[in-house]
């Protein structure tokens, strides 16, 4: 959900969540201080948790008072769903036409941090309007800031190319048609069941290409959207350029060996561009693939160690025994192993930064070599790789591996 508290600006959140529900409250808190005053936890007791309900129903009624939103999503955590607490029917309750209250599952057993944006586009889908069967137009998936948002539309209007709009909108009272000649065009790598359910309810068409990540992405990306309007064109100067534009990073990013450990389901378009640059992706793990949604990208990355559901333990020794030099892992992993001397990075972060389009081509590079270049002025210091001091490093405590790998 990184971009949906400012994309949707008239939206508030609230999530719903016990002291159990450290995972998902400590990545909300960390982006809370950004998304203020639209964006809250209800931290709930769980002995009883039906009892909270009018603690919630006050909650609501005060942000309506104090915040005057056009759209409340009612987000529930962990312990809610594994306790069965019915939060969908209260949310449906207070709901009301000039103020719709949606409710969003959003258990960290089942979704990762990207994850819940896909819950989220599901609970918008039955307010966008139907579109006629002649209105062919594309619409953009998935939440990107404003400025990326602007250069889609732009490159659309360069192409001849025309736009229905963005799910999410920047307006709950904006959200696009979208209908049986409706062309969907997913941004995100990590909306499978909303791309679907927009297929099955809507008979939408959902663009098959690659994700709009690096110059490789975004000319396929282009190219493949204005056939689907019967345009043609060739990006292959364009893709040239942004080559070029990038070289000094895909100059320090070659042979260079990378490790993606499971995280924001973004991991498999990073990998595939990454392998553009001529990096050595040793493996990619994510936490789920699939392969209609995924076809693409799966295509570029034979030959590449695919896994899902890694076990963080048997990752570990792999990264140390493949001498990697850069890791992307997840925000609870990463600063153990930058001890350690291992030069890592979030994974999350590329979940926030402006990474998509012709615009974001620079960034994404960016956002690569900047550990490697970091780590390298750290070398002088004398800090080095574990694999040279032959510590073996344990699994950073409270981390729990998973028991098994798909």
């Amino acid at each position: 959900m990184g971009w949906l508290y400012q994309k949707i600006k008239d939206s508030f959140f609230l999530i719903l969540g016990t002291h159990t529900c450290a995972h998902l409250l400590q990545n909300t808190l960390g982006v809370m201080i950004f998304a203020r005053p639209r964006f809250a936890v209800s931290l709930l007791e769980e002995g009883d948790l039906s009892a909270a309900q009018p603690d919630i129903v006050n909650q609501i009624a005060e942000i309506k008072r104090e915040h005057n939103p056009s759209v409340i999503f009612l987000l529930s955590s962990c312990t809610p769903e594994v306790m069965k607490v019915e939060f969908e029917g209260l949310a449906h309750s207070l709901s009301t036409p000039e103020l719709p209250v949606l409710f969003v599952p959003a258990s960290g057993l089942d979704y990762t941090f990207a994850q819940s944006e896909d819950s989220v586009l599901q609970a918008l889908l039955p307010f966008c309007p139907v579109a006629p069967p002649e209105d062919k137009r594309v619409v953009f998936l998935g939440s990107v800031n404003d400025a990326i948002a602007a250069d889609f539309t732009l490159e659309a209007q360069r192409l001849g190319i025309p736009v229905a709009g963005f799910l999410p909108a920047p307006h709950f009272s904006e959200l696009p048609p979208i209908g049986p000649n409706t062309i969907i065009a997913p941004l995100q790598p990590f909306l499978p069941k909303v791309a679907t359910l927009l297929q099955n309810e809507r008979n939408a068409q959902v663009l098959n290409s690659l994700f709009p990540f690096g110059p490789d992405g975004c000319r396929a990306f282009w190219e493949d959207l204005a056939a689907e309007f019967g345009i043609k064109v060739d990006l292959a100067e364009r893709e040239a350029a942004a080559w070029e534009r990038i070289k000094d990073h895909t100059d320090l990013l070659r042979d260079k060996k990378v490790f993606l450990t499971s995280d924001t389901l973004m991991e498999l378009p990073l990998a595939r561009f990454l392998r553009a640059c001529g990096a050595n992706v040793v493996e990619c793990s994510t936490p789920s693939i699939n392969r209609r949604f995924h076809s693409r990208e799966l295509a570029l990355l034979d030959g590449v160690r695919l896994v899902e559901q890694p076990n963080f333990d048997r990752q570990m020794r792999d990264i140390v025994a493949e001498k990697a030099d850069l890791v992307i892992s997840n925000m609870i992993t990463t600063n153990p192993m930058v001890g350690h001397g291992i030069v890592a990075k979030w994974g999350t972060e590329f979940a926030f930064m402006p990474i998509h389009g012709w615009a974001g081509v620079n960034t994404l590079a960016t956002t690569f070599t900047r550990a490697l270049r970091r780590h390298a002025q750290l070398d002088p210091l004398g800090m080095d790789p574990i694999w040279m001091t032959g510590m073996m490093p344990s699994a950073p405590s409270g981390v729990i591996s998973s028991a098994s790998e798909g």
